[in-house]
């Protein structure tokens, strides 16, 4: 018969827990609560099956006692149907999250069923995702297969949200639930030493001898449980022994946990529990190590008194800790899954492990306010800890204890807050300790931390300035951030050197590099020294790149701004790396905790860490507020508001100004280096701090907040602003029902207060800013607050009052809005104080308030501060949704402080994405052309039923002033077109009318130009002898070079005789490269096409806030948005009648003329080439590319087709097909290597958005030609003739129509075009007419006002982009794309044959008759010939 456990033999009777919440005032988590798991099992795939074709399989699921089994399935591989299961669950917080839940796929067989793959995984880490839940998450089971399944853990009264944006089938790594290599059967060994400093079961236990606990230790890992033997009656009790337990790594679980039990009786209390996190102690880089830790220490800590049952991790109370150790053997075949091994290890002597040192703390206290009468009543008291004090519940008559201040009665300011006087002078708190030297794990996390915190100060400081176009130029910029990452070098060369070199350049001989006495001290210093290298070479490069670094683009500030932006984001990638390898988790030392007391017992705490106050000889050693004044809030243990959860609670108990010194105590003189302008005071081991006084005044220029929706609820909304410093506050009227108050008022608080100039100047108190919402019931709720450092300034008058600038507002994590405000603080001069009558200064801090009389009248802000408002018109074109997955009732709303326009709903995506009526137009009043400039919201929302709104991705537009366009009046405009014509150097005046040149009809004046005209005379002189030449002594061509470059070939088409006969194929390739324009580039990134961007902008929308880190983004990305955007200053004077430049009436929006978004139907003709330089991943062999195009729900390519061994392919191949607006909107080009053994490798594609060249105004359907011709080779190819297209283009920019006098002349917008050509070049007079057009399309882009570049006939160059390697070109292409309407009565010509030329057989002989004038050499001297012969 199995034995009971210990937690069994205590239960005497089992009494069920009641479903609703409890509420507990020490620690309700800890309390039972109702939760309800929900797991979905979707699809199975990747199993070993025994019989294949059968492939019948069941799931198992199984968490604590309860199991679930699904039906048998016939064909998993292939169908699995859809079930769920219910869990329910009676527990507390902390006993969910480390619960495991087991899923197992079994095969049934004749004799049982046959396990085919399982998996365990912790509801902690479910509980820690967003909601609580995973979707579509694919589970690698053990040994082989993966299991794709939904888990939700559900709480009462809370609601459940499903995710909008759903995984395809596909497996991908990035939906794995644990992604990890190979799995593989590992040994965890784990080996706990010992736990000290334990307290005692009671502590009012008089006799010491039963004081003492028995204690023992439960480790779980994985739904594997193992403890120790009970330790009888010992606060450090050594249990010396070793459990094993064998699971698979990398594993689901990656929390070892530790709980210790008070052995009382029949029943086991908890004391305390700790966990080891094994990504914390593992690195899985190309330099990492498997999981070791230890022989450390693991501080437990509890959130409640000992008389408790509170032993959350994250609580301030210290309770001793564990001695520990933990390695993983991988493989372990010795041992079965899931066995588990208790066995004895010998002791450890500590004094091997540890070298000890002496250290003390000292923290003056300089004010304590803020105290919440509720939580601290009538008297209070401030301590500080390391680890746990032996804390009586006596009076604190007689003498003070050097920890703590002592109660102090609480004098009351306004409301329910109040604060300690300390009189004369301010205490400092002294506390001892012995620890073990860990100072050189500190210093070195100290020293990154100190390169991340300068460098991510400069990275927002030049971010806000780009925002605000606050700077000269862009270069400016550029060369602040080159700067800081010339001074990040140097650091981090210091940082490796100290790492190199055994010792520091500290003449105390203060060792920082000394041996890590432990195996992942080791490992983590190696990963460390490693991986900070390679970051240093990165800046290296960066730098030595940028001296190279040409700034060609200042006076183009948009080309220059995104090169800053670019090299922002960069630089925040390397703080984040420098940041991931500092090890903060592992410290070693227990916490500093300052204590709030009340009578005696603590309400309130703060937890500091050691890291951050350490103190070195090296100042770049030091923490980052060591002997730094500090504002620290204290966190209520029990708040009287939210009684439930705690972990809710974003109250203050109090606020607290301390200055935090630890160090050796051979190193005590340095902290009085600390207090410039301080007295520092000594009777009897007691310190206190003596200042001067003066007289400080606080102003806070409050103009208004912007505050999101959620964070009100349904509560109505009368908003006020709270301001507290200097130990009293000050509030601002209220607003009332809306959610951008504006305030616009300044709040003064005067206080006589001990203070010298040294640390107004350097540590100005901060400034505490909070808004609040008022209830009907006069009941006040936080919205949100912020910390104000302000600005100092001897000035007293309003014109130095500083600028306005946005603030966040957080309650708690959450981001709630913000506010728009400054604070300054000043001293007021003696010459001031002359004037006024004040009582003596020992008066005013005797009495109950040392606040001088203001006056509270209402004081607006100087005007000059104001934003100052303008009146603006927007025009909004909705157009559609792209990429967006949700199926649902989506929409789009554009918000401006507090106006916004909404779009139309789009009930049926699957059929249109484009929205219905979406032009909008409104007026609304902002400062857009001030530095206060709000930001543009455009955001996704989902319309449920009953007006119920999910916002579910959102795209923040920092500068609207992007889209302000400036506008004409109608008749200003008129009147500067008719004195502007098509300028180009082909057309010469002559008595008020332009001719066109003959030799210019069709020619680009340009010599750069890759492009000349297939009708170009070149005169042929050279003899028969220049050919040959030309054909043997220039470079071998490549091997594609002898299809593009026929022998002999001419560019004057009547270069060939008359009387031969015409070729029986018109060949394309004649043509290429002379006709059509090439581009080096993708044609939309051409700057005269400004990205074919002009008619719509496409907004990517993210779900969270962009990073700017490409990785992260992607992660985020949600869809986009096509929308047109105008905003413009209105309404224009009196009588006057706003136009655009391409003459639109504003008044009827200015998008009344643009083309509709209803689904049309388009044929593309796509003309591929030829590639250029074709990688694949080995980089060693030649390719054999094939060509796949995609568009929707088409594919169009043949892998037969492929090239065989070609790095330069020249494919000639058309692809037609018909598209559908919008759903096929995107065109992607991919290029894939053809493999016979394995799966053909993509080796990079390219992208084409046809909805861009469709409306774009530059006509990049179909390019311009640059002659009109009707003959087979050169035949226009448009559906569109010159003429009518010039037609098009003067009535969209509402030019009056051309009027064509006859086939040689036209008139345009009163100015008459003229060919003089006399018909010599012209085949007939509809080509002389059309080519006239045309050469007028060419130059359209000379018009001022109304022109703009045409897409003229060409070849673009696109690169190729593989999208696991987003960064790294794969090659290029050279193709073209061919757009026509497939509308009724529209003629399409045939299209263009570019398959490439047969190659055809030559035979080449030659004769040689005889050698003369052969140079004899010196060998032949003696007349001795040898043979000679010729090599051709």
């Amino acid at each position: 018969m199995r034995s009971k456990s210990p937690e069994e033999r205590g239960r005497q009777k089992v009494v069920r827990a009641p479903t609703y919440r409890i509420e507990n005032e020490y620690n309700p988590e800890a309390m039972p609560q109702y939760f309800q798991v929900a797991v979905d099992i979707l699809k199975v795939t990747n199993l070993f099956w025994i019989n294949p074709h059968s492939s019948n399989a069941y799931v198992v699921i199984v968490i604590g006692k309860v199991k679930y089994k699904m039906n048998i399935g016939s064909d998993m591989n292939r169908v699995f149907n859809r079930e769920s299961f219910i869990f329910d669950m009676q527990v507390n917080l902390h006993d969910l999250q480390h619960t495991n839940l087991w899923l197992a796929v079994m095969e049934p067989r004749c004799r049982g069923s046959r396990l085919l793959g399982e998996s365990s995984m912790n509801l902690g880490e479910i509980w820690a995702q967003s909601n609580h839940q995973v979707f579509h998450k694919w589970v690698q089971l053990s040994p082989a297969g993966f299991l794709k399944v939904n888990v939700r853990i559900i709480l009462r009264g809370e609601l459940q949200i499903a995710p909008a944006i759903i995984n395809d089938e596909k497996l991908k790594i990035e939906s794995l639930l644990s992604p990890g290599s190979e799995r593989q059967i590992a040994n965890y060994v784990i080996t706990i030493y010992g736990a000290f400093g334990l307290q005692n079961r009671d502590e009012r236990q008089t006799d010491k001898r039963y004081g003492k606990p028995s204690t023992f230790v439960r480790v779980s890992f994985c739904g594997q449980v193992a403890k120790t033997a009970i330790h009888p009656l010992n606060n450090n009790p050594m249990y010396c022994e070793q459990i094993s337990i064998a699971e698979m790594f990398p594993s689901t679980s990656q929390i070892i946990n530790f709980d210790i039990f008070y052995k009382e009786n029949c029943f086991n209390r908890i004391v305390g529990r700790t966990h080891l996190c094994l990504g914390d102690i593992s690195h899985k880089g190309e330099n990492g190590f498997l999981p070791t830790f230890g022989p450390s220490l693991l501080h437990i800590y509890t959130s409640s008194n000992p008389s408790t049952n509170g032993a959350s991790v994250d609580g301030p109370f210290h309770r001793g800790a564990l001695l520990v150790a933990c390695n993983v053997i991988v493989p372990c075949y010795q041992k079965n899954l899931k066995s588990i091994t208790v066995e004895p290890v010998a002791p450890i002597r500590l004094e091997n492990l540890w070298s000890f040192e002496d250290f003390c703390v000292y923290c003056p206290i300089f004010e304590v306010s803020m105290l919440n009468s509720r939580i601290t009543g009538q008297s209070c008291g401030v301590a500080i800890t390391v680890g746990e004090m032996v804390h009586d519940n006596k009076s604190d008559e007689g003498t003070r204890k050097l920890h703590y201040t002592g109660s102090l009665d609480v004098k009351q300011t306004q409301s329910d807050y109040g604060y300690l006087d300390f009189n004369t002078a301010f205490p400092v708190l002294q506390l001892a300790a012995r620890l073990p030297d860990y100072r050189y794990k500190m210093y070195r996390n100290n020293m990154i931390r100190a390169v991340v915190n300068k460098l991510e100060v400069v990275l927002d400081d030049v971010d806000s300035r780009l925002k605000a176009y606050d700077y000269s130029s862009p270069v400016r910029l550029t060369k602040d951030l080159m700067r800081v990452l010339e001074d990040t070098t140097a650091v981090i060369r210091n940082f490796l050197d100290i790492v190199q070199y055994s010792h520091s350049t500290s003449s105390k001989g203060d060792d920082i590099s000394r041996q890590c006495n432990t195996e992942l001290e080791q490992k983590q210093l190696k990963v460390q020294k490693e991986e900070i290298e390679k970051i240093h070479r990165k800046i290296s490069q960066k730098i030595k790149n940028s001296s190279n670094y040409d700034m060609k683009s200042t006076d183009e500030v948009s080309g220059s701004r995104k090169a800053v932006k670019q090299l922002l984001a960069d630089m925040r990638i390397i703080s984040q790396e420098l940041k991931d390898h500092t090890y903060n988790s592992l410290e070693g030392w227990p916490g500093i905790v300052v204590w709030l007391l009340s009578g005696g017992s603590r309400v309130g705490f703060c937890k500091i860490s050691p890291t951050d106050v350490i103190y070195s000889m090296e100042p770049e050693q030091c923490g980052k507020d060591c002997g730094i004044l500090q504002a620290v809030y204290i966190k209520p243990l029990h708040c009287p508001k939210h009684t439930n959860f705690m972990s809710d609670c974003y109250c203050i108990a109090g606020k607290v100004e301390v200055l935090i010194w630890m160090g050796l105590y051979r190193h005590k003189p340095a902290f009085e280096t600390c207090l410039p302008g301080l007295q520092l005071k000594m009777r009897n081991y007691d310190m206190c701090i003596k200042s001067t006084v003066m007289m400080v005044e606080c102003k806070a220029f409050i103009y208004k907040a912007k505050l999101k929706n959620q964070c009100i609820g349904l509560n109505p909304i009368q908003t006020y602003l709270r301001i507290y410093v200097l130990n009293t506050f000050k509030e601002t009227k209220v607003q009332c029902k809306t959610l951008t108050p504006v305030w616009n008022q300044v709040l003064k608080i005067q206080r006589m207060v001990f203070m010298t100039p040294e640390r107004l100047t350097n540590s100005p108190a901060i400034v505490l800013v909070e808004v609040y919402n008022t209830e009907l019931s006069g009941k006040s709720e936080l919205i949100g607050r912020v910390q104000v450092k302000p600005t100092v300034s001897q000035e007293q008058d309003f014109e130095s009052a500083p600028k306005l600038k946005w603030y966040d507002l957080f309650r708690g994590l959450d981001n709630t809005g913000q506010v728009l405000m400054s604070a300054q603080l000043m001293q007021i001069s003696e010459r001031l104080l002359k004037n006024i009558i004040y009582s003596p200064v020992e008066e005013s801090f005797t009495t109950d308030l040392n606040i001088l009389d203001v006056t509270d009248d209402y004081v607006p802000l100087p005007k000059y501060l104001l934003p100052v408002s303008t009146l603006y018109k927007v025009d909004v074109y909705w157009w559609g949704f792209r990429d967006v997955d949700i199926t649902r009732k989506l929409g789009v709303i554009m918000e401006i402080e507090d106006f916004s326009i909404k779009s139309n709903i789009i009930f049926n995506k699957q059929s249109n994405s484009n929205f219905p009526d979406g032009r909008v137009s409104e007026i609304f009043e902002a400062p857009l052309s001030e530095a206060y400039c709000p930001m543009l919201n455009i955001r996704l929302f989902d319309s449920s039923t009953f007006g119920r709104t999910q916002y579910l991705g959102a795209n923040v537009v920092k500068n609207p002033n992007k889209y302000i366009l400036r506008w004409l009046e109608k008749t200003d405009r008129d009147a500067s077109l008719k004195r502007a014509s098509v300028m180009s150097s082909q057309f010469m005046q002559v008595n008020q009318t332009l001719f066109i040149k003959k030799s210019s009809v069709v020619k680009e004046n340009n010599v750069n130009d890759d492009c000349v005209s297939a009708r170009k005379v070149v005169s042929m002189n050279r003899s028969k002898y220049s050919k040959w030449k030309d054909l043997f002594w220039r470079k071998e061509p490549d091997e594609e070079e002898y299809t593009l470059l026929p022998i002999f070939s001419t560019k004057n088409k009547n270069k060939f005789d008359p009387g031969t006969t015409e070729p029986k194929r018109k060949d394309w390739w004649l043509k290429y490269s002379q006709s059509q324009k090439l581009f080096g580039t993708e044609l939309e990134n051409q700057p005269e096409f400004s990205k074919f961007k002009d008619w719509c902008r496409t907004l990517k929308l993210y779900n969270g806030k962009k990073t700017g880190i490409r990785e992260t983004d992607r992660r985020l990305y949600c869809g986009l948005l096509k929308a047109g955007l105008a905003i413009y200053r209105w309404p224009p004077p009196d009588n006057k009648t706003a136009v655009s430049f391409s003459g639109i009436e504003l008044n009827r929006g200015f998008f009344d003329d643009h083309p509709n978004n209803d689904p049309a139907k388009f044929l593309i003709r796509v003309y591929i080439v030829k590639g250029i330089n074709l990688k694949t991943k080995e980089f060693v062999r030649k390719t054999s590319p094939y060509v796949v195009l995609s568009c929707g729900n088409k594919q169009l390519g043949n892998r037969n087709s492929y090239l065989p061994s070609k790095l330069n392919p020249i494919f000639g191949k058309m692809y037609e097909f018909r598209c559908n607006l919008p759903e096929d909107y995107l065109l992607t080009i991919s290029m894939y290597d053809y493999d016979v053994s394995s799966l053909d490798e993509l080796i990079g594609c390219t992208k084409i958005d046809l909805e861009d060249r469709i409306y774009t105004k530059h006509r990049a359907r179909i390019g311009l030609p640059f002659e009109y011709s009707l003959n087979d080779l050169l035949k226009w190819r448009d559906c569109m003739k010159p003429s009518m297209i010039l037609e098009e283009l003067c009535l969209r920019n509402h030019i009056s129509p051309p009027i064509f006098i006859d086939s040689t002349s036209l008139i345009l917008n009163g100015i008459e075009y003229k060919d003089n050509d006399k018909g010599e070049s012209f085949t007939s007079s509809l080509e002389r007419k059309e080519n006239l057009c045309l050469s007028i399309l060419h130059k359209w882009h000379t018009l001022p006002l109304c022109g703009y570049h045409l897409v003229p006939d060409h070849i673009e160059t696109r690169t190729l982009y593989n999208p696991d390697r987003p960064e790294i070109e794969q090659g290029k292409v050279q193709m073209w794309v061919d757009i026509f309407p497939l509308d009724a009565g529209v003629y399409i010509p045939p299209p263009i044959d570019i398959a490439l030329k047969k190659t055809e057989d030559y035979e080449l002989r030659v004769t040689i008759f005889s050698v003369r004038d052969l140079l004899v050499g010196s060998d032949n001297l003696k007349r001795q010939f040898s043979d000679i012969f010729l090599r051709a």
